[in-house]
This record gives C-alpha cells, sequence and structure tokens, in this order.
C-alpha cells in the first residue's frame, strides 16, 4: 500500500475516532441529569472493562495484563480515574460543544507544560499560538465580574490533566501493549466510581441508562482503537490536525440533542482554539515530526 493511501485511511481513522467519542460523550451528558456521577463511572467502566478483556482474550495476549503493574501506566491510569470524574461533573453542567472546545487545549498546554518539565525549546510563534489558544478558552468559558464558573473551572483542569497524562504516556516503555494501558485506564475509572458510589446516595438506572452508559464505553473503547490504528500506521504530523474534527461533531451533537448553538463569542473562542491549535502543529512538524506522538487513549 502506497504511503498515500496509508495516510489517506489513518486519516479516516481518527475522524472515526472522534466521532465515537463524541457519541460516547452525548451518552454520558444524557445521563449525567440524574446518575450521580460515581454510577456513571461505575456502570461504564464495568461495560468497558469486559469489552477490553474480551478483546485481549480474543487477542491471545493474556499474559500482557501483568504489565498493568508497570509504574508509567499505573500513575497513567490514577490520572484518568481523576480526569474521567471531572469529564462526567462538567460536561453535565455545560454545554458539550464548550466543554470540547475547552479540552482542545490540551495540547498548547502539553506545549507549555514541555518547557516547564522537560526544558523543550518553543518559538515565540508557538507561544503566540498558545496565548491565542487560552483567549479561545477564556471566551468559551466566558469568565463573568465573579471569575470563572464551577464547570469551566473543571473543564481547564480537565485539559491540563489531560496534557499531564499525555506527556506520562510518552514516557510508557514501548513493549507496554496500547489496548492494556486502555485497559488499565478504564480499571482505575471503575475503581474511582465504585468509591463514589459506596460514598454516595445511590439511584436506581433505567434500562435506558444502561443501554446510553453501554453504547459510551462502546465509543469511547472504539475510538481508542481507532486512534490507536491512526497513530501507529501512518505519519503523525499528517494525522494529529484531524483530532480537531471532533469540533463538528460536538457542534452537531450539541444542537440536535439538547438544542444549543454557541453564540458569537463562543464561536469566535473556539475557532482561535482550533486554529491555534493547528498552527502549533504546523509548527511543530517543521520542527521535530516525531515529537508529535498522540496518547494511544484519547477518550475521557
Amino acid at each position: 500500500m502506497s504511503e498515500t493511501a496509508i495516510n489517506r485511511h489513518a486519516i479516516q481513522a481518527m475522524i472515526a475516532s472522534q466521532a465515537t467519542f463524541s457519541v460516547s460523550d452525548t451518552m454520558i451528558k444524557l445521563t449525567t441529569t440524574h446518575l450521580p456521577p460515581g454510577e456513571i463511572m461505575a456502570i461504564r467502566g464495568i461495560f468497558g472493562v469486559f469489552l477490553l478483556l474480551g478483546v485481549i482474550f480474543a487477542m491471545r495476549e493474556v499474559t500482557s495484563l501483568k504489565r498493568m503493574a508497570e509504574p508509567m501506566v499505573l500513575m497513567r491510569a490514577g490520572l484518568e480515574g481523576v480526569i474521567t470524574l471531572l469529564f462526567v461533573v462538567s460536561i453535565g453542567l455545560m454545554p458539550i460543544a464548550n466543554y470540547t472546545a475547552i479540552i482542545q487545549a490540551a495540547p498548547l498546554m502539553i506545549t507549555a507544560l514541555s518547557v516547564l518539565a522537560f526544558g523543550t525549546a518553543v518559538g515565540w510563534r508557538r507561544w503566540l499560538a498558545i496565548l491565542i489558544g487560552f483567549v479561545g478558552v477564556l471566551l468559551v468559558a466566558k469568565p463573568d465580574t465573579g471569575g470563572f464558573g464551577f464547570a469551566a473551572w473543571l473543564a481547564i483542569a480537565c485539559a491540563l490533566l489531560i496534557a499531564i497524562r499525555d506527556l506520562v504516556t510518552r514516557k510508557i516503555p514501548a513493549h507496554v501493549p496500547s489496548h492494556i494501558v486502555t485497559l488499565s485506564t478504564t480499571v482505575a475509572s471503575l475503581v474511582l466510581g465504585v468509591t463514589l458510589t459506596l460514598m454516595q446516595e445511590r439511584t436506581l438506572p433505567t434500562m435506558v441508562d444502561y443501554i446510553e452508559l453501554a453504547t459510551a464505553a462502546v465509543g469511547v473503547t472504539a475510538g481508542n482503537f481507532c486512534i490507536i490504528m491512526a497513530c501507529r500506521k501512518a505519519d503523525l504530523t499528517v494525522v494529529a490536525p484531524f483530532r480537531y474534527s471532533v469540533m463538528p461533531f460536538a457542534l452537531m451533537s450539541g444542537y440536535f440533542v439538547w438544542g444549543n448553538i454557541p453564540d458569537v463569542w463562543a464561536a469566535l473562542g473556539i475557532v482561535l482554539i482550533c486554529a491555534s491549535g493547528l498552527y502549533a502543529f504546523h509548527r511543530e512538524r517543521r520542527r521535530a515530526p516525531a515529537a508529535l506522538t498522540p496518547s494511544p487513549a484519547d477518550g475521557s
């Protein structure tokens, strides 16, 4: 297969991953109106763990399960558990497109954190892109005279932790399979969800809730596998910018399911976040293509 065909298939896989992530986010948001976060995390986690274990057994890679105990894998799993909690709470309090837009600032945060943690050299153009991206976050989050709203703070914290998670992911040894990393994060979210459920008043889920959360588990698992396939087979500098294709899916979901339409300032903020992120990818491509490796599991 030619390099062009490989890149084309990888781009299709990346777009498919963002579509399935958006489906998962939509299903989670639908359940937040009447189920507490702990139960949502626990139920989705159960479906996700069984689904991933089925895949691992089908691939005959049971012996790889021991890799879940490696320090970097455990650290990433712990971060993912907290990210999932922040995600479930914040997406229930704000329009899905606004939440998704703020999360798209994570790649910009990775660049900023790389400077602080690793002394990475970043030129003035990428610093300008980061600044513009954060202006976009301000426009989407809409701080008033009292500062950011609670949901906006949670989404920003979620984006920051995603950036830290992705930096940790780069330190995971290459011999650890991506589906094992994905399973470890799913288990961590499940354990945290069960813990929260035991500490709070429980609500009896309906059959519709189970269907929605099962769909969410399938969506996030399928998204992870699609993004892994996209990132391992093609030129990452070609594929990575297509992660921003999640925004049209989030906007459509917000409109058709909840009737949400971003106002002018939020729409401008979304454009600034995506444009600055794409420009940062462009500068990184010219500088060091190998540094663009995304996380093997981008879903929340």
